[in-house]
């Protein structure tokens, strides 16, 4: 069941807000969820189960995971967790900034005992269902050669992600395109239906060696065809 929560208050600040370099301890503000920027080279993909146990889990136990922003408001860490937080019309963030040598702790106060198990359950499974984009990550490596990805992925594994991208299948819910001959036939009678059908299994019986039956029928066509030219 999802927690119901209280509608927050308090102005938001722009995310591009500049932050003071001499302030040691600089303050944290909130921010529009629509002022983020998805990151537009993210290596990382949501599978479709993915993209639901993350809805799943923001609706049934609202926002615990930190995400990661740079000074412009891009989302570098927690693409798939800005998407389920506004699906679930979550629309404020708390900015901390910081360089890093602090950890930045997300500390949930209103989570029974179940709800706490669910929560860590569902936060370690959704990142399990999700996978990198090889062509990404190898566009990534040939835009900086700077970048070295041998601490996180093995040469073989790398080869592998690229390997299953470029084999993928075809998108299925896009037309295919056809090619060769494309027979219509129209029956005025019911009995010229039925001779035609008793042809198709004769050709099914005749021809064993062709597979497709539309092949069967176009060898018988074009055979006729040979013999009247």
């Amino acid at each position: 069941m999802a927690i119901k929560r209280p509608a927050p208050a308090g102005k938001l600040v722009p995310i591009n807000q500049p932050v003071d370099p001499a302030d040691s301890s600089p303050r944290a503000r909130i921010v529009d969820l629509a002022d983020l920027t998805p990151d537009p080279k993210n290596a990382r993909r949501r599978t479709e189960r993915s993209h639901g146990m993350l809805s799943r889990s923001m609706g049934d136990f609202g926002a615990a995971r930190s995400i990661v922003i740079d000074e412009a408001g891009v989302v570098l860490c927690g693409n798939g967790t800005v998407e389920a937080a506004a699906s679930h019309g979550i629309n404020r963030v708390l900015v901390i900034p910081t360089d890093g040598n602090t950890l930045v702790a997300v500390q949930r106060t209103d989570l029974n005992q179940t709800a706490k198990t669910g929560l860590a359950l569902a936060d370690n499974r959704s990142s399990d269902t999700s996978e990198f984009d090889g062509k990404m990550l190898a566009q990534l490596v040939e835009a900086d050669q700077m970048l070295d990805i041998s601490p996180w992925f093995t040469q073989d594994e790398f080869s592998a992600l690229l390997n299953r991208d470029e084999a993928e299948p075809p998108d299925e819910t896009q037309p295919s395109q056809k090619s060769g001959l494309e027979i219509k036939i129209a029956f005025e009678e019911q009995e010229a239906f039925d001779r035609f059908g008793s042809l198709l299994v004769q050709l099914a019986a005749a021809l064993p060696e062709v597979d497709d039956l539309a092949e069967r029928l176009a060898v018988v066509i074009e055979g006729h065809l040979e013999r009247r030219r």
